[in-house]
């Protein structure tokens, strides 16, 4: 998160790239980016559930089929499993969690009492009662059913420590360099509800963004996986159109930035484990992103509407989907084989 501080600071998009967001016109409080009657009606008479912005915005599956499985008129129950990937975004937030709560040290700092801090707090988190717990889960959740390795926990509490120190550095870069208009992180706030107009807006409420800096029209989200994906930035949309559809709507408080905190916890590498570090995407929530939201929103709302489930993926790019959907088993029975895919 100092990392977000950091290069907010370094890089004050708000002030030299202004340009690029002053003609955002779809609000959350623009009529225009309000449901189609058709979706909202039928949410009112509850005969579709309501969408999450993570149900709108994350694709990891292509067809949609583990979206209709989750909400769909006719979803499944008892086909859900949990996968490696899915639980290891939440360990790393609780990590940041971590970091956030770290006291401040002596301002004469070397690299070796970073270290040595860093090191003291990785294992203080390595011996809470819900680290080891989440510790265990992970180790199980390594090896699919299919015998495909998903991910490496002991690898990942490496990287975890390494990003931490950097983590700590940074703090102490801020604490050096910050100005009276610098962001501070005191001024994000973290997990702040939102409450949307669902019949509006088509967001289920409570919205809770990993972090939000209202007054700086930033809002970002926490994201892991083996790359950076393009869609990552959705989820930063569907906060902002939540924001300003919410309660302070009538002030027209306006979000304008997106931040992703992305950490990489899986390596596509087979030859090679290198240490990697969070890495940072600060970008403008433009019309263009907002446009491509609510064009997916709307396609969500149709497909839950259906009878029926959307096809089978087959494209042999569902090779690198497939394997952490928590619907697999399911498409599995049904037909789908990995190795064609």
């Amino acid at each position: 998160m100092f990392q977000v501080i950091a290069t907010w600071n370094l890089s004050r998009p708000d002030e030299e790239m202004r340009d690029s967001v002053e003609g955002i016109e779809l609000r959350g409080y623009d009529p225009e980016t309000f449901l189609t009657g058709n979706f909202a009606v039928k949410l009112r008479d509850q005969e579709i559930k309501p969408l999450s912005v993570g149900n709108i915005a994350d694709k990891y599956c292509p067809t949609r089929r583990d979206l209709y499985f989750y909400k769909g008129i006719n979803r499944l129950r008892g086909y859900r499993q949990k996968n490696w990937g899915q639980k290891v975004g939440y360990f790393v937030e609780s990590y940041i969690e971590t970091i956030l709560n770290e006291k401040q040290v002596n301002s004469n700092l070397t690299y070796s009492r970073l270290k040595a801090q860093g090191q003291g707090m990785h294992k203080r988190f390595k011996v809470s009662k819900n680290t080891r717990k989440s510790i265990k889960e992970l180790r199980k959740l390594e090896i699919s059913s299919q015998g495909v390795k998903e991910g490496d926990s002991e690898w990942l509490l490496t990287l975890l420590n390494n990003n931490g120190r950097a983590e700590l550095g940074l703090r102490h870069l801020h604490s050096l360099l910050k100005e009276s208009n610098s962001l501070n992180v005191n001024e994000m706030k973290i997990r702040e509800g939102i409450n949307p107009d669902l019949k509006q807006i088509g967001i289920n409420a409570p919205v809770e963004p990993d972090f939000i800096a209202p007054h700086l029209g930033i809002v970002g989200d926490i994201k892991t996986g083996t790359k950076f994906e393009a869609w990552y930035q959705l989820t930063c949309t569907g906060y902002a159109l939540a924001y300003e559809n919410g309660p302070g709507s009538k002030d027209k408080i306006n979000i304008n930035w997106g931040i992703i905190y992305f950490f990489p916890t899986r390596n596509p590498s087979a030859y090679v484990r290198p240490v990697t570090f969070a890495q940072v995407y600060i970008f403008p929530i433009d019309d263009k992103l907002r446009n491509w939201f609510l064009a997916d929103r709307n396609q969500a709302y149709n497909i839950i509407s259906k009878k029926k489930p959307p096809i089978l993926p087959r494209e042999k790019s569902e090779k690198y989907h497939c394997p952490y959907c928590r619907f697999k088993n399911y498409c599995l029975d049904e037909g789908l084989r990995l190795d064609d895919a």
